[in-house]
């Protein structure tokens, strides 16, 4: 094995080498180009639910607000609101003449109006639609037009995320005539407001966006005129297509390259740096470990044991499993799910500690882990090594543990129908706000009604959700927070490994590129020279 990877990598540099002199002058510098490995199943934004459907959408839709580079909100669609009645009502106020990208439903040019706001918001929201993004209006009671560059929405309750909830690609807004067009599927050939409009899609080949010359209500500081979408499957395919100057960017590392890319403490090796940029920053997005705890306390299980699920927490070293693993590229959970950048947690909860998990062992009457039965792991592939490395951790403080591995989507429906009692598993934010973290451990959310896939529930932490889900961001706000915490900390349903980072390689002629912790894919300030 380790004789194959020194053949694909002195390939790799061979073609690094060679493809220096071959960095096409035909490559125009106004089109920009990415792959995307996992293709692209549908372009109307009500389905924008894997990142691969997002980064496009992104390009052809426009939402009432947007977020910027700190994920603060900014102005889209809307160039000003304001929220009234105790968080009750939105109203927002339109830019006048913004034009939706040409499209055969269209006679004439359309101009975007409140009607527009009102008839999305109620099309995400039908039960007809099925759309994955339902959830965003569920707590929306009406959403009606004042005239035609204002509208108001009125929720049932006090929700002080929405306005970071209205910047998701799911709430973009679109127009009734393309999306009943009965031509042509509004999911294969939409019409936006965004930045870009579609000019070809081959499913499984290529996609080709051409710049909207209307898009106007936010500014469009870049030099690109095309963005051109290949789909290649194989992910060390795409980095050899990366280095010959076909692709302008890569999105993350992949093992099959990553160690001819970076060196142990995750910096770009030398003879990269005049070709590329290595760029990360920290990402919304927590990996973590999951205990089924309502099928263990069922099943009368030893691991429905608080003290033994803390003892395995403890015993696992995660600051060796960032060095060693990860390559430094990522940040150990050890102040609980939410990551830093939204946390108000500033101290530890949990401190890497085996002679103490040993003694919660004995104390739970399982001293060296003796009779102990083994509790299953279930993975799927691409995190195997992982799942081998905690596996090592808990065995050395007597803790037995077998790796299942899965295909992703047979681990996501065990997970979902809760046929596993513990499990690996990640979250990444859809918006950024601390409670789109702690609704994972709110009764609310418990399935088939939401991600709460624990099955945690405690009515302290349903009481601080409550709360916290209605208060505007503030000291008291924070302090509900941290309590949320460590009551999930106490109990442990979740043993949080690490806070991931966005990575990503982009070519030496690419600038005005951002870079943001939801990984966003940003082009309208991106130039190439």
């Amino acid at each position: 094995m380790k004789r194959c990877r020194t053949i694909v990598f002195t390939f790799i540099s061979f073609l690094f080498l060679s493809g220096c002199n071959q960095h096409s002058s035909s490559h125009r510098s106004d089109v920009f180009r990415y792959n995307e490995p996992a293709g692209i199943s549908s372009l109307d934004p009500a389905f924008a639910r894997a990142q691969s459907n997002i980064w496009v959408c992104h390009q052809l839709f426009s939402t009432l607000v947007e977020l910027d580079d700190q994920l603060q909100i900014i102005p889209g669609l809307a160039k000003h609101w304001s929220v009234c009645d105790s968080g009750l009502l939105y109203r927002f106020t339109l830019h006048s003449n913004v034009l939706f990208h040409p499209h055969p439903a269209f006679k004439k040019p359309r101009t975007l109006s409140a009607d527009d706001v009102v008839y999305s918001l109620y099309r995400l929201k039908d039960p007809k639609l099925s759309s994955p993004g339902a959830w965003t209006m569920q707590l929306m009671d009406t959403v009606y037009a004042e005239n035609d560059t204002v509208v108001s929405i009125q929720l049932k309750e006090p929700f002080s995320p929405f306005l970071r909830l209205l910047s998701m690609k799911y709430t973009s807004i679109v127009a009734l005539e393309a999306v009943e067009y009965n031509d042509v599927s509004f999911a294969k050939y939409p019409t936006g407001t965004g930045p870009f409009y579609l000019k070809k899609w081959v499913p499984g080949e290529r996609l080709i966006l051409r710049r909207n010359q209307n898009y106007s209500h936010t500014d469009f500081k870049g030099n690109i005129e095309s963005v051109v979408v290949r789909f290649i499957n194989d992910k060390l395919s795409a980095f050899l297509s990366f280095l010959k100057g076909d692709l302008d960017f890569i999105s993350g590392l992949d093992v099959s390259y990553r160690d001819d890319i970076i060196d142990e403490n995750g910096n770009l090796k030398e003879k990269h740096k005049t070709r590329m940029r290595l760029e990360t920053t920290d990402y919304l997005n927590t990996e973590y470990l999951a205990f089924n705890t309502k099928k263990l306390k069922k099943e009368n299980s030893p691991y429905a044991d608080v003290r033994i699920r803390q003892a395995m927490h403890l015993a696992i070293d995660k600051r060796q499993l960032v060095r060693y693993l990860l390559r430094n590229m990522a940040l150990p959970a050890n102040s609980g799910m939410t990551p830093p950048s939204l946390s108000s947690v500033s101290q530890e909860l949990i401190h890497h500690n085996k002679d103490e998990a040993r003694r919660l062992l004995s104390e739970s009457g399982y001293k060296h882990g003796e009779g102990l039965p083994p509790i299953t792991l279930h993975t799927n592939p691409g995190y195997q090594d992982i799942a081998e490395f905690i596996q090592s951790q808990l065995i050395q403080v007597g803790i037995p543990i077998v790796v299942d591995v899965s295909p992703p989507a047979t681990l996501r429906q065990q997970i979902a129908t809760g046929k596993i009692d513990f499990f690996r598993a990640s979250w990444i934010a859809d918006y950024p706000d601390a409670e789109n973290y702690m609704l994972l451990f709110s009764s609310e959310f418990l399935p088939p009604n939401g991600p709460n896939y624990s099955r945690f529930s405690n009515p302290s932490t349903d009481s601080l959700y409550s709360a916290l889900s209605r208060m505007q961001p503030s000291t008291e706000r924070d302090t509900l927070h941290l309590l949320m915490e460590e009551i999930i900390s106490d109990h442990n349903p979740v043993i949080p490994l690490f806070y991931d980072q966005v990575i990503r390689l982009v070519a030496k002629d690419v600038t005005g590129f951002p870079i943001n912790a939801l990984n966003l894919l940003e082009i309208r300030s991106l130039t190439k020279e």
